[in-house]
């Protein structure tokens, strides 16, 4: 880092690995302890200081609390996929998993008092109470964290950062992970590897054929209506909303049935925020997400959890929200960031909330990267969240079709052969340790996090079909590839009739078998595909009909979650047909208790939702379109929550704490 001074360059450099002692004045605050993972960014080390920031400017932070009783959660998720443990699908409710490996009430409400004690406004809580959100000024955040919040410049843009590893009160330190948004030094990105412009989809081919349609990769991945995720829900992890326009034009082309009754938009932050709104150059990655989730499980409501902007902050306090609400058993997200670009805490803040995730069922699916082995500024590593032992990482390949794909016959006659794709992100993570599923099947030796799982088709040649903002593009990345994954797991988990957790122990249990294509040519740059486990496309990609001839068949297993069944008229057919969907969005001050989840499914379906001891309420209101159930999230604010009268809060009453009013 370039520093007016040589002493002040040194201590940066002794901060950024995590050495430094408490900060000038922490000791005076009585802050003295850091929080159990370094919270600094490691870009610090690339920017230039430009100097103290301005004490009157305002950000938002998220504290980060720690699971209790990890060694035992780690059991619980180990024997959830045992078939021989009697724990076996016996997922828990989010009620259960608060009670046994969610931080104390106690430690929530210590570190909720001691950042009102700071000046700093707190916005968020949630029923888990993994995290804590707040906003307030550079002058609070500093005493609140023992810090000095800097203006600094990182490749010609100005940013914010604070330049000292935030402190805690000593006790409030052991179970706190970090702090996450003291920086903007970087954010999440779209994992599209190229899109380009196209002529509508079989009107001039030319010498442009051929890319491939959901129908060419239905067929090519041997899918089966039989199994089309019918009571199932895929949520989308990212940024900016779709246009309803673009997926009823994409169905109608490809002849698929629209969104079914339920899909929706949800915006995790303020209503106005940027994240939440349709981007005519960003909405790209939403709508080739919901397009191929729905193109591979056509009767599965798609439900697009938008964050409030591409922050890592936001993108936190999205996950979290995916699970305190648990809309649906499967997630896919292909947005991401490099591994060694993101601070220790920000990582281990959000593989809590995936292993939150899978404790209650449901499963995330993310996308690996688009750079190859070199994930971030030709640095040798991977990408994150796919780096998380709770998140299946998908890679990606080059099909090749049996047949077709050519200007006489362009539609795909079936599995020809796939060799990995040169920018399938893979290799090995350099912060977490290797789960205990990723065994067996030639994955080399070693304890740490192997990336990818699995893979699918993501090559930007002959890339997909999809329609954004009126348009036709061509697009490829890993992008491709997650939301299908997604898409096969709301099949398996519509067979099972059950979540699926975590399917890390199922898919590598069938590594060799005809339910897997092992990809074995190809590379990545600094590592090449190969018979059996490869950091190029994992165990590689799937047959889908003997996948899920594999998989589950029907749970007879039974818990103590609380069963809430929702059934509606709609019929759901492989013909277009007209949708509805709808926005939802809560305050930046709100968290959804986890029980606002309400499903509708085609009649001949039973859908469940996870629901916890309390309830809040839920509103649903029906048009006349012939698929048009539109769910709107109950908006009260929970207890804690900043507040103007009793109406704001979801116990009707608002009083005065302090210089604030806030709910009881």
């Amino acid at each position: 880092m370039r520093f007016p001074t040589i002493a002040r360059s040194l201590a940066l450099i002794v901060l950024t690995v995590g050495l430094a002692a408490a900060p000038r004045g922490a000791a005076a605050r009585g802050l003295g302890a850091p929080g159990k993972f370094p919270s600094l960014s490691p870009h610090l080390k690339d920017a230039v200081d430009l100097g103290r920031a301005p004490t009157s400017e305002r950000h938002r932070v998220v504290v980060s609390l720690d699971v209790r009783d990890r060694e035992g959660l780690e059991a619980f998720l180990a024997d959830v996929q045992d078939p021989s443990s009697p724990r076996y699908r016996q997922f828990l409710s989010q009620a259960d998993f608060d009670a046994l490996y969610a931080p104390t009430p106690a430690q929530e409400e210590a570190v909720v008092d001691h950042l009102r004690g700071a000046g700093l406004r707190v916005t968020e809580r949630f029923p888990n109470r993994l995290l804590v959100g707040a906003v307030g000024s550079v002058a609070a955040l500093e005493r609140a964290f023992g810090v000095e919040m800097h203006s600094v410049q990182r490749a010609g843009k100005r940013h914010y950062a604070a330049v000292d590893e935030p402190s805690l009160p000593a006790e409030m330190a052991s179970y706190v992970v970090g702090v996450v948004g003291l920086d903007d030094l970087s954010e999440r990105h779209p994992h599209v590897g190229s899109v380009e412009p196209a002529a509508a989809p079989r009107a001039a081919l030319g010498s442009n054929c051929c890319h491939l349609s959901p129908n060419d990769v239905f067929a090519f991945y041997d899918n089966t209506a039989a199994a089309s995720g019918a009571g199932e829900t895929i949520v989308i992890a990212g940024a900016y909303a779709w246009h309803d326009t673009d997926n009823t034009g994409f169905n109608s082309q490809w002849g698929l049935p629209q969104l079914p009754a339920g899909s929706a938009q949800v915006c995790t932050g303020p209503s106005t925020s940027a994240g939440c709104k349709f981007s005519s150059q960003d909405s790209i990655e939403i709508a080739l997400d919901v397009e191929y989730a729905h193109g591979t499980a056509p009767a599965a409501r798609v439900l697009n959890y938008m964050s409030a902007s591409t922050s890592n902050a936001d993108f936190t306090t999205m996950y979290n929200r995916i699970v305190t609400d648990n809309p649906g058993h499967v997630v896919s997200t292909s947005w991401g960031a490099c591994e060694v670009a993101l601070s220790a805490a920000s990582q281990q803040t959000d593989d809590n909330i995936f292993a939150n995730a899978n404790a209650i069922g449901q499963s995330w699916f993310a996308a690996s990267g688009d750079s190859g082995s070199r994930d971030c500024s030709n640095i040798l590593g991977v990408d994150n969240p796919a780096n998380s032992p709770h998140m299946i990482g998908v890679g990606g390949t080059r099909p090749a079709c049996s047949s077709g794909l050519t200007s006489a016959s362009p539609a795909c006659g079936g599995y020809g052969s796939e060799s990995a794709w040169s920018g399938s992100g893979g290799g090995v993570s350099q912060v977490f340790a290797r789960p205990a599923f990723q065994s067996g099947c030639g994955v080399p030796a070693g304890t740490r996090r192997l990336v990818p799982d699995v893979a699918l088709e993501a090559d930007t040649s002959p890339g997909n079909y999809v329609a954004e903002n009126g348009s036709w593009w061509i697009v490829g990345g890993t992008s491709d590839a997650a939301p299908q994954w997604a898409g096969l797991a709301a099949e398996l988990a519509q067979q099972s009739g059950g979540p699926l957790g975590n399917p890390g122990a199922l898919l590598y249990g069938l590594c060799g078998t005809a339910a897997l294509h092992d990809v074995t040519s190809g590379s990545n740059g600094d590592y090449s595909a190969g018979v059996g486990y490869d950091l190029v496309t994992g165990l590689g990609s799937f047959d889908a009909r003997n996948l899920l001839a594999a998989g589950p068949t029907s749970t007879t297993t039974t818990s103590t979650t609380t069963i809430t069944t929702t059934t509606s008229t709609t019929s759901t057919t492989r013909t277009a047909q007209p949708s509805t969907t709808s926005t939802t969005s809560m305050p930046s001050t709100t968290t959804v208790p986890s029980t606002t989840t309400t499903t509708a499914v085609p009649a001949t379906t039973t859908t469940t939702a996870v629901a916890t001891t309390t309830t809040a309420p839920v509103t649903t209101t029906t048009t006349t379109s012939t698929s048009s159930t539109t769910t709107t999230l109950a908006a009260c604010f929970p207890f804690g929550s900043s507040c103007s009268t009793n109406a704001d809060c979801c116990s009707r009453s608002c009083k005065r704490k302090g210089p604030g009013k806030f709910c009881k």
